[in-house]
């Protein structure tokens, strides 16, 4: 496998060349004269190689671009049918609900095969062995679209009305919902009784689950501009406490391989798109809550984090995320101030510093680079290399403690550690590797 040099790390040594080999290194390094460069090559994931090479395989594929859905796509406050209660402090395995669109019906039959029969059940298994989530009452009964995404709502009443008519079709990310899936449309149309239950009742909704991932392999248009495996998102969160509790993810059908030596890339690649949908977006971390429940963002009269037009998202707190800035050495004896985003909550903080071994880290940075999708929502990738919940493909991707502790921390979870994976890159390197410019950490192992 062959990949590239990171621009950060290229920028801050002079050069561009790539580097080849399948991880990081294990082992704490002597340094001594022209062998720190080789050393320094096999820590970040192998040895030097041509600038000329080609990658190859997923090691090739372009960075995950997680577009934080639009307020317009995203249903707050879904009130969920009260049966079979559950109290909130009450922790169960986390229950996917996986519901396939027709468009994956569609697909050639090794394709349909690998991705109902392999891909999603390996993933879903997966992640419903590692967390487990403190589950609200009832069925899931999922809102629906207004036609003009214009909607009220009523003192002491859970549910949303729409100005004028609901949509013909509610849709999670470009999958259409099932109508059984559904609440009774409910608009708001003025006169004697203005607000009114419109069209066919409640539906049978969704019982025995926490979430419903909605599946599809639409040739969409991000499919066709970003030369995407796959991307998916959240799309309704629930009353309580915010957690998500329907997403989807959508596999771009032409990028679907059925090689066998790519499955173990694409398996990673739905784990990471999934946890997306489930809580590891900047959309969704206004809406983190503590240990007992407590949003960790201020809120509205509405139940609403403010919201950040600029970003296009609700704005957390600096209980959450935390700006810095840290002096950074470039090259030529130059320090310019660089600014990070660390996320700050406390299980990530414990994990973050045991990992490092830096008992003053201040948080886990997050990236700051590739643009919208990839930044803010994904771990720095100079720091974290091949987790996998880093913003690009790597090979030997691993779901460490670190990741489980952010999901944790989202108030919605809690995380089974024997299913995390053990992540070697940085492990012990200490405060000047997480705190430090790599130029800097460089400079110092060669003085030692």
């Amino acid at each position: 496998m062959v990949t590239t040099l990171g621009p950060k790390m290229a920028a801050e040594w002079g050069g561009g060349a790539g580097y080849s080999g399948s991880g990081p290194g294990r082992s704490r390094w002597r340094w001594s004269g022209s062998m720190w460069v080789r050393s320094v090559l096999l820590l970040l994931g192998g040895l030097r190689a041509s600038a000329t090479s080609t990658p190859v395989s997923l090691g090739s594929s372009p960075p995950c671009r997680h577009h934080v859905p639009s307020d317009t796509e995203v249903i707050n406050k879904v009130h969920l049918k009260a049966n079979h209660v559950v109290k909130r402090d009450v922790d169960e395995h986390l229950r996917i609900k996986t519901v396939y669109d027709k468009s994956v019906e569609e697909l050639l039959p090794e394709k349909k095969n690998l991705v109902k029969n392999k891909l999603f059940p390996q993933a879903i298994s997966y992640l419903e062995k590692t967390f487990q989530v403190r589950r609200p009452a009832g069925t899931i009964l999922l809102s629906r679209q207004c036609a003009t995404n214009q909607y009220l709502r009523k003192e002491n009443d859970p549910h949303r009305y729409c100005t004028g008519e609901c949509a013909a079709h509610t849709k999670c990310g470009p999958v259409v919902v099932p109508e059984e899936h559904l609440q009774q449309c409910r608009v708001y149309r003025g006169g004697k009784w203005p607000h009114r239950a419109v069209g066919v009742p409640d539906q049978e909704g969704i019982s025995d689950a926490d979430f419903v991932l909605y599946v599809g392999a639409l040739a969409t248009e991000r499919c066709s501009q970003e030369n995407i495996i796959s991307y998916a998102a959240y799309c309704q969160q629930e009353a309580n406490m915010d957690r998500p509790i329907a997403g989807y993810a959508n596999l771009c059908p032409n990028m679907i391989s059925t090689q066998p030596q790519e499955f173990i890339g694409m398996l990673s690649t739905v784990k990471h798109e999934v946890i997306h949908a489930l809580g590891f977006s900047a959309g969704l971390f206004a809406f983190y809550h503590d240990k007992d429940g407590n949003p960790l963002t201020s809120r509205f009269a509405d139940g609403l984090p403010p919201f950040n037009y600029s970003l296009g998202l609700y704005q957390w707190s600096d209980k959450v995320v935390r700006k810095v800035e840290r002096l950074w050495d470039i090259r030529d004896n130059k320090i310019v101030r660089h600014t990070v985003y660390l996320l700050v909550t406390p299980r990530v903080v414990e994990e973050a510093r045991k990992h490092f071994d830096c008992p003053v880290l201040e948080g886990m940075e997050l990236e700051n680079q590739g643009g919208m999708g990839t930044e803010l929502n994904h771990w720095e990738k100079r720091l974290l290399e091949n987790e996998a919940m880093t913003g690009s493909h790597t090979q030997n991707r691993v779901l460490s403690r670190i990741t489980l502790a952010l999901m944790e921390d989202t108030g919605w979870y809690k995380a089974n550690y024997s299913m995390a994976e053990k992540l070697d890159w940085g492990r012990g390197m200490g405060c000047d590797f997480v705190r430090k410019s790599c130029k800097f950490w460089i400079d110092q192992q060669r003085q030692k």
